[in-house]
């Protein structure tokens, strides 16, 4: 269930606060969060909106414009103002002190344009402004806001992605289900994605779309594609004998969820049980040592260090990533050196693939504390083999 009204504008004031004493650290007078239909979370995590469509909308007898984003624009002290694309407008409340968009009746000087944000920025003689999500920001819309505003120095800037930590909601009852259709007899890799699928979409019907984020995956034998983790197949049956590692993704009042279990179906070969202890070792190990302070990329050398002292080499060496209002959000848990931050969020996930066959593997949601990471995930990793119900 949402959060009351008037408890989500609590919360929304308190991150503007945050925010606003970052800007002030970092000598913005001003904070352009931009977001759009893929990537979102920092949008979302300040006005509670996020676009929901993208697409073409006329402007003109001749003129058409591509609509997916908005930007949220954040004076130091003022107010904030969200600004929608032409052809977007906000289909529930928002927390913003203007909203500006036109509809699909816009023009493009409407809502998010170079003029509306040129106009903006002079009002509150912003020298330095910083933008969020800078990766996706519009290079039209930034080349004809630096040539309106020569003396305005803008920025890429990171505070709101430093400061958004979220966990997950129902991923465990979709491993559940899982667990049970395999039981049942679940005879294809599609069927058992669709099932856990189905379970976190009824949890929340209105956020349940994560595939232009990132979709569910599997891997019962075999590499397709290129990789042993891959979307799954109607046409792959799943034997008795096979190991089945899934991770299922999805979102919950629009928090991501991103989680992974194996199992397999009968008892496991030593090798299979061998490496999947060893997966067990190195996620304890991660687990003990995410604490503020500590360079992400020190977690990734650790578990390649775990894996060999038991005999593997670890997959990858992709060990996972942030999570929140965003699916993969930093740190990314290759090379990165971000330092970690308490309450943090990261979905850690060790492999070990058993020849090109197989993946063992286990996903949390993992809460960074000052005592190391606390897995917001209780589903059980064990017993590995899964007997028929």
């Amino acid at each position: 269930m949402p959060l009351p009204h008037s408890l989500m504008q609590q919360e929304i004031s308190r991150r503007l606060a945050r925010v606003r004493a970052a800007m002030r650290e970092k000598s913005y007078d001003a904070l352009i969060v931009y977001g759009d239909n893929k990537v979102r979370g920092s949008l979302r995590y300040l006005t509670d909106y996020f676009p929901d469509r993208a697409g073409w909308v006329s402007l003109g007898a001749t003129e058409t414009y591509l609509f997916e984003g908005a930007a949220f624009v954040l004076s130091k002290e003022g107010e904030g103002v969200l600004l929608c694309d032409p052809g977007l407008t906000p289909s529930k409340e928002v927390f913003a002190d203007k909203v500006v968009t036109g509809g699909f009746a816009a023009s493009k000087e409407v809502g998010l344009s170079a003029s509306y944000l040129e106009g903006l920025l002079k009002d509150w003689k912003a020298r330095r402004a910083g933008i969020e999500t800078w990766d996706r920001f519009p290079a039209p819309l930034y080349l004809d806001l630096a040539k309106r505003l020569p003396h305005t120095r803008l920025e890429k800037s990171t505070i709101v992605e430093e400061i958004m930590s979220r966990g997950a909601r129902n991923g465990d009852a979709a491993h559940a289900a899982v667990v049970s259709a395999l039981r049942g007899g679940a005879s294809t890799e599609l069927e058992v994605i669709r099932v856990a699928e189905a379970v976190m979409r009824n949890a929340d019907p209105v956020y349940e779309d994560m595939v232009s984020l990132s979709p569910s995956l599997i891997c019962s034998g075999f590499p397709l594609a290129g990789s042993l983790l891959h979307h799954p197949r109607g046409w792959k049956r799943i034997e008795p004998g096979d190991v089945v590692h899934w991770d299922i993704t999805s979102q919950y009042e629009g928090y991501a969820i991103d989680t992974s279990r194996t199992k397999t179906l009968g008892r496991p070969t030593d090798s299979q049980a061998r490496a999947y202890q060893a997966v067990l070792t190195i996620f304890g190990e991660v687990l003990k040592a995410a604490k503020p302070g500590l360079p992400a990329v020190d977690l990734v050398t650790l578990a390649i260090r775990v894996a060999r002292d038991c005999g593997f080499d670890f997959w990858g060496p992709f060990l996972g990533h942030g999570a929140g209002l965003d699916l993969h959000e930093r740190p990314d848990l290759v090379r990165e050196a971000t330092l970690l931050q308490a309450d943090m969020v990261l979905a850690i996930e060790p492999r070990l693939a058993i020849g090109e066959m197989y993946l063992m593997g286990v996903e949390d949601l993992v809460r960074v504390t000052e005592s190391g990471g606390v897995s917001l995930n209780r589903f059980e990793k064990e017993p590995l083999a899964l007997e028929a119900g």
